[in-house]
C-alpha cells in the first residue's frame, strides 16, 4: 500500500511538472450503455448499465512517457436517473512510466508500472513497438479497456526492460513485477520474457514467465524465505498472414500452472486454457472470421456478447466496411453465436452428447459509422434458443457505444 501511495504521489508530481512545460497529451476513451430487461422483474422494465474507459499519454519529454488507463462499470442508471448517486466499480488499469533511450542500432524502453502493463491478448505492446491496429479477435472487442479477457495478465508493481530493433520489426522485453497471483494470495515476485515481432505475413505478440510465491512459513515454522511452488505463465497471439488477406488467428495461454517441488508429474485441466482458432476470409467486398474458442470462466465474464460460464463454442463474424452513405464509411456486419456451458475442448471427444448440453444459440446484428472525431456503434444481441412469448422481454439486449481519440 506504502508503493502503491508512492507510485500515485509521484505520478501526480510529474504530472504536474510536465503540464508547467512543453509535454503534449493524446488519449483515446470509450463508453458503452448497455439496455436490456430486468431479469428479476415478471414484466419489461428497462435497466441501462454503463461501461467505459480512458486511456491517456502525457509526453514529459521527448523520452520521458507517463501513461495510465481507467475503467468504470456502474449499476443501473435508469433508475437513478444519473441524479441520483449511482452504485459504479472504479478501476486503475494502468498507471506507468517510460523512458526512452536509443543506443546503437536500437530503441531502449525503461519502465516502472502499476496495474495491467502491455499484457498479452489486447495488442498494447504491438501497438506501443510498432504502430499497428490491433490483431485480436473481434469477439474480444471491449469498452473496458485493459480490464477484458486475455491469456494472462502481466498485473503489479514492477518494471521492464523492452530493446526495439531499429532495422527490424522485432522487439524483445523483461518484465520482473510482484503481484498476489497464486491460490494462497500471498505475495508473489514474477520473471517475464517478451518477444513481439510484425513481419509482412506474420504477427506475433507471446509471452513466459514464472512467478514465485514468497513464503515466509513452513508449515507451522516461521522461515526468512521458503520456495517450494512455482507458477508457469504464458500466452500469444499470433496472425499468420495479415489484415489484407485471409489469414489465420491464434491466441492461446495459461495464466497459472503450479510446479512443485518433489512433482515428478505436471497436469494440466483443459478449463484453465485460454484458447481462440479463428480462419479469417477476406475479399474485396466483406471479410468472415469463424471463431472455435475454449476459455476460462473466469474470461467470459468480460465478453460482451458471449455468456458468463459459456465457455466453450463457435462463433461467425460477417461484416463489411465497404459501405458509403453520405461520404461516411459505415461498417455493418453480425455474430451468430453457438456456446456450450461449463464445456472445454477436451469434451469435443464426446460431441455427439452436446445436444443434450447447455447450449445457446445468439444472433448479435450491428453497425458502426464515423461521428465527429469517433465512431459511433450499436449492436442488438438476440438469444434465438429458449425464445418463446412469456421470456420474450428477457432474449434482448442493445448496446449503444462511442470511443473517439482525445
Amino acid at each position: 500500500m506504502k508503493r502503491t501511495r508512492l507510485f500515485l504521489t509521484l505520478s501526480l508530481l510529474i504530472i504536474c511538472s510536465g503540464l508547467s512545460s512543453a509535454a503534449t497529451f493524446s488519449g483515446f476513451a470509450g463508453i458503452k450503455g448497455d439496455i436490456e430487461s430486468d431479469k428479476t422483474a415478471d414484466h419489461f422494465d428497462p435497466v441501462m448499465n454503463l461501461t467505459g474507459f480512458f486511456q491517456g499519454q502525457l509526453s514529459l519529454t521527448q523520452n520521458l512517457l507517463f501513461r495510465s488507463e481507467l475503467s468504470l462499470k456502474t449499476a443501473d442508471v435508469i433508475e437513478t436517473k444519473l441524479i441520483d448517486d449511482t452504485e459504479a466499480v472504479f478501476k486503475i488499469n494502468e498507471l506507468s512510466l517510460t523512458y526512452v533511450k536509443p543506443f546503437l542500432a536500437i530503441t531502449q524502453y525503461f519502465s516502472f508500472f502499476f496495474g495491467n502493463f502491455e499484457p498479452v491478448g489486447t495488442g498494447q505492446f504491438l501497438q506501443r513497438q510498432f504502430g499497428i491496429r490491433p490483431i485480436n479477435s473481434h469477439i474480444t472487442d471491449n469498452f473496458s479497456g485493459l480490464n477484458c479477457a486475455m491469456p494472462f495478465t502481466i498485473n503489479g508493481i514492477g518494471g521492464s526492460y523492452v530493446a526495439h530493433v531499429n532495422d527490424e520489426p522485432v522487439a524483445v522485453g523483461l518484465y520482473v513485477y510482484k503481484n498476489e497471483e497464486n491460490p494462497e494470495k500471498i505475495k508473489q515476485l514474477n520473471f517475464d520474457l517478451r518477444y513481439g515481432s510484425v513481419f509482412k505475413y506474420l504477427t506475433v505478440d507471446s509471452a513466459i514467465g514464472i512467478g514465485a510465491p514468497l513464503n515466509s512459513k513452513n508449515g507451522s515454522e516461521d522461515v526468512i524465505l521458503l520456495i517450494d511452488e512455482l507458477f508457469l505463465h504464458t500466452g500469444f497471439d499470433i496472425l499468420i498472414g495479415n489484415p489484407y488477406m485471409s489469414s489465420l488467428y491464434l491466441q492461446a495461454g495459461y495464466a497459472n500452472m503450479p510446479l512443485k517441488a518433489g512433482s515428478s508429474k505436471q497436469e494440466i485441466s483443459s478449463d484453465e486454457i485460454y484458447m481462440i482458432v479463428e480462419p479469417r476470409i477476406w475479399t474485396p467486398k466483406f471479410e468472415a472470421h469463424i471463431s472455435f474458442f475454449s476459455l476460462p470462466n473466469e474470461a467470459t465474464e468480460k465478453l460482451e456478447f458471449i455468456e458468463k460460464d459459456n465457455t466453450l463454442g463457435l462463433n461467425v463474424n460477417i461484416f463489411t466496411d465497404k459501405l458509403y452513405i453520405k461520404d461516411r464509411d459505415f461498417t455493418f456486419g453480425f455474430h451468430s453465436t453457438l456456446s456450450f456451458k461449463n464445456l472445454y475442448f477436451m469434451d469435443l471427444k464426446h460431441i455427439k452428447e452436446f445436444i443434450d448440453e447447455d447450449y445457446m444459440i445468439k444472433v448479435s446484428p450491428y453497425l458502426s459509422f464515423p461521428v465527429m472525431s469517433g465512431t459511433l456503434s450499436f449492436m442488438l444481441q438476440t438469444k434465438i434458443s429458449g425464445f418463446s412469448s412469456e421470456n420474450m422481454r428477457d432474449q434482448f439486449k442493445l448496446s449503444i457505444g462511442y470511443k473517439s481519440g482525445l
